[in-house]
């Protein structure tokens, strides 16, 4: 008999091997010049070998423990695409270490990414190579949804005490990093045709050439577009609109960079890197929302100072142009922090400082006022019970894809129990939000999930974490170019 107990790379292999299984029986969802592939190499044969294989693997690691595995596994024919994630449950169990077959398949996956974008950007050639990449991401977007869930539980997890040797950054690689993601879809050589980086840009550009200053897309976002308007008064409008997302790209890297200082310095540059190429930046850099960009990156920058219990003027008006840019957003994260502190002097007694107590008074009328405006349907929001199929198409087609970024969403919910803050409870509404507001991914690009990461990867044996940040940087220029549509 094959004998492969005690071995620390069989649950991992077998883990592998099911996540590539599902990621098959359901086909992999390939964005390639703005336009997603799917289900592309799908098959449930080979689905359904990989998983027999998974199980054998994993009773012969330990046939007392897992030998139900094997039957339960020839559920894949008649069950081809759940069979792998009903199995990756028990083996789950064993992923507590990390074997460095981890490290061999993140090597794998970057290196063949690496070779995708030598390839594409030198000799305009698309091929597959980063489908080993897109296997444990775009291929397996229905198990996203349950991270996000599961990452709620994580936030009430003990701090376990790890590898603290946090990853050195010079502060400006996240900015030269996202002027890299931000500026690609410009370069001729990509983009010939000299088109918009963003789906918005039509409309951005529309009211800036006839700004009509009432109707609902006006008072949603009215600071922003007067910025935008007096900007144009110089630049012209086209530039102005065009431009506009490379401008907001770094401001957005800024503001989480001074968000992540707040709480801990030295997670600050990392956080920042990882923001830049974050599936919340990528989604924004597909669809647009400028406006939307513009806010968070406001109330990112308000809720440093309410952290650091600073130049409460400043944060009070930081928050309230938050909410003449996009109301939506800073109505999502204003009311989470109303409700933290809510929540807080309810369960642990702690009554807000003064500073808070005046921060929460300025911002309370608006949020009060706003909310309401929203439920009258002046400013509507879509609501409705979530429907799990719909959640999936948003996270795997919507956007292109841009949300569909399994890896990091995993890396973020590992981090999440360094979160017993204020950040932690904004995941958290924000997170059940998605039960009941149609657009639910909207909630989800809005949150600051860059922290909870850089958090995580402090933790993580360092090699591995820098693989992991090579995986996701390459995922992000990769998102990037392919951002750019595809002529016929």
């Amino acid at each position: 008999m094959l004998n492969l107990n005690r071995n620390s790379h069989v649950p991992w292999i077998s883990a592998f091997l099911l996540i590539i299984s599902y990621s098959i029986a359901n086909g992999v969802y390939l964005t390639i010049e703005r336009v997603t592939y799917y289900p592309i190499f799908k098959s449930d044969f080979t689905s359904i070998l990989l998983t027999i294989i998974a199980a054998s693997f994993m009773t012969f690691y330990n046939y007392k423990r897992y030998v139900y595995l094997i039957p339960l596994s020839l559920l894949s024919f008649l069950l081809t695409s759940i069979t792998p994630l009903i199995l990756l449950l028990p083996i789950a169990y064993e992923l507590r270490k990390i074997s460095s077959i981890v490290g061999i398949s993140l090597l794998i996956t970057s290196s063949s990414m690496l070779s995708w974008v030598f390839l594409r950007l030198i000799a305009n050639v698309n091929t597959y190579f980063s489908l080993p990449l897109m296997l444990i991401t775009a291929g397996v977007p229905v198990l996203i949804p349950i991270v996000w869930f599961i990452g709620i539980f994580f936030l009430f997890m003990p701090n376990k005490k790890g590898n603290k040797d946090s990853i050195s950054l010079n502060p400006l690689i996240p900015f030269i990093l996202t002027l890299l993601v931000s500026l690609l879809p410009y370069l001729p050589y990509i983009n010939p045709y000299k088109f918009p980086e963003t789906v918005d840009f039509k409309y951005y550009y529309s009211w800036l050439l006839h700004p009509q200053f009432d109707g609902w897309f006006f008072y949603t976002r009215p600071f922003y577009l007067i910025l935008l308007y007096l900007l144009s008064l110089i630049f012209k409008p086209y530039p102005v609109a065009f431009y506009e997302f490379v401008f907001l790209s770094v401001f957005y890297v800024y503001s989480g960079y001074k968000l992540a200082s707040a709480l801990d310095r030295s997670i600050a540059s990392l956080a920042a890197l990882l923001a830049s190429v974050s599936p919340m930046l990528i989604t924004f850099l597909y669809s647009g929302l400028e406006a939307n960009l513009f806010s968070i990156s406001l109330m990112f920058l308000s809720m440093y100072y309410l952290i650091k219990k600073e130049k409460i003027t400043l944060a009070i008006i930081l928050s309230l142009l938050s909410m003449l840019s996009h109301i939506y957003a800073w109505a999502q994260i204003s009311t989470a922090i109303i409700l933290y502190y809510v929540f807080r002097f309810m369960v642990s007694k702690i009554k807000p400082s003064k500073y808070e107590v005046i921060y929460l008074s300025s911002s309370l009328p608006f949020i009060f006022t706003g909310l309401l405006l929203i439920f009258m349907g002046i400013f509507p929001v879509p609501m409705s019970l979530a429907n799990y199929n719909d959640l999936i198409y948003q996270i795997a087609v919507g956007s292109w894809g841009s949300s569909n970024m399994l890896l990091f969403f995993i890396i973020t919910m590992l981090g999440n129990r360094f979160m017993k803050n204020l950040l932690g409870f904004i995941y958290a509404i924000s997170v059940l939000g998605t039960l009941v507001i149609q657009p639910a991914t909207n909630l989800i690009i809005d949150l600051p999930l860059f922290i909870p990461a850089a958090y995580a990867l402090r933790y993580i044996r360092k090699d591995i974490a820098i693989l992991l940040i090579i995986n996701l940087v390459l995922w992000g220029i990769y998102m990037s170019i392919n951002s750019v549509p595809k002529i016929h």
